[in-house]
């Protein structure tokens, strides 16, 4: 680009930008921001620092539109992040339904806050029109003022497709780690599959029914998927297999009063700790033997309770790579792991589906 190019700016009420978020974008004097939770949700998780500040965060959320701009330039209002962990913003583009999906990642972001511009480019022609999604972060929290591209391109709203998926979560769902918002092993898996989502991962949280009540209910769901229960192994306490059980039914059995073609709980995932590797803590969380043998704990309850929904509910075991190299800080894999992870769930996922249409076929030959 060169630096006497001419800008437009569209700002963020500009009716030729569409939002992909859970709810619709909360308004604000110098822009938007994205919601994934009603405000119901800040007096459910009141208390716990950790999960209330990520429920802000734009895990999963875009800003989507059409245009053959060369490049964008996207407008934060304001920028505050959550964790000490890399952040980027991704601009993904294809042209035309069929056309590959071209992806570009912003640089580190955590070393910023306030007000940023960032500068990404496309290297589309004019007349080369495509449809674009810019990713926020993680685990951040964004206030988007607006967009500017090339004087001379050419912008059109884009009709966003129905989100098919609802992924229920904790940080590793949200996408912990994951610096890129594009490498994450929910997003891996929703391109892979083909199947729009929305992201309900939140760091910190412990199995909570009442706050996936409005989502599971909002529409009808190709599939929900349930991957809860980790953060019960860090405290005695939560770990009680009492409590554990206790929550987890009353999330199975609010799930299944939805409408959802498929419904997966994805057991809480190995962790370095249960075989004494990884680092002694995690932000002060204490990573030792106790805590390896409390997930253990957790994990095996969790199998339990969930066998007396057999046939309604599908589960899915540890898919995480026994490889405590890819889990740095002994929690969240970065983008290899997450690659790795999201393999083995699509793998899951696959054999399970093909497992239930053959004991379908099975049955009407039957009858």
């Amino acid at each position: 680009m060169s630096a006497g190019q001419a800008w437009r700016r569209l700002r963020s009420d500009d009716t030729r930008l569409a939002w992909w978020s859970p709810r619709p974008p909360r308004p604000d004097p110098l822009g938007r921001r994205c919601e994934r939770f009603s405000p119901v949700a800040q007096q459910l998780l009141q208390g716990q620092i950790g999960p209330l500040a990520n429920i802000r965060s734009a895990a999963g959320c875009a800003l989507c539109l059409r245009s053959d701009s060369p490049a964008l330039i996207l407008h934060l209002a304001r920028l505050r992040h959550h964790q000490p962990v890399p952040q980027q913003i991704a601009l993904q583009w294809r042209c035309g339904p069929d056309g590959p999906w071209h992806t570009v990642s912003s640089a580190d972001l955590r070393e910023r806050e306030g007000a940023v511009d960032l500068w990404l480019p496309t290297g589309l022609a004019a007349g080369q029109l495509a449809e674009m999604w810019l990713w926020l972060p993680n685990i951040s929290t964004c206030l988007v003022a607006g967009i500017s591209v090339v004087e001379t391109a050419e912008v059109a709203p884009l009709t966003l497709p129905k989100p098919r998926w609802l992924a229920i979560g904790d940080s590793l769902t949200q996408g912990f780690n994951a610096a890129c918002p594009t490498t994450t092993w929910v997003h891996r898996l929703a391109m892979g599959m083909e199947m729009p989502v929305w992201n309900l991962g939140v760091g910190g949280l412990r199995i909570e029914a009442e706050l996936f009540a409005e989502p599971l209910a909002a529409q009808d769901w190709d599939l929900v998927t349930v991957a809860l229960g980790s953060n019960h192994a860090w405290r005695a306490g939560d770990a009680d297999p009492d409590v554990v059980a206790g929550r987890a039914r009353e999330l199975c059995d609010l799930a299944l009063a939805a409408s959802a073609r498929r419904l997966v709980w994805i057991l809480p995932p190995w962790k370095p700790c249960e075989e004494g590797l990884g680092p002694p803590e995690f932000f002060g969380v204490p990573l030792d033997r106790s805590a390896g043998q409390r997930a253990e704990t957790v994990r095996r309850v969790l199998s339990q309770v969930l066998s007396d929904y057999a046939g309604r509910i599908e589960v899915v075991a540890d898919c995480m790579p026994h490889d405590h190299r890819l889990l740095a800080d002994g929690l969240h894999p970065q983008a290899l792991g997450m690659a790795r992870y999201a393999e083995r769930v699509a793998r899951a996922l696959a054999e399970q589906g093909m497992a239930e249409a053959e004991k379908h076929l099975r049955s009407e030959k039957l009858h």
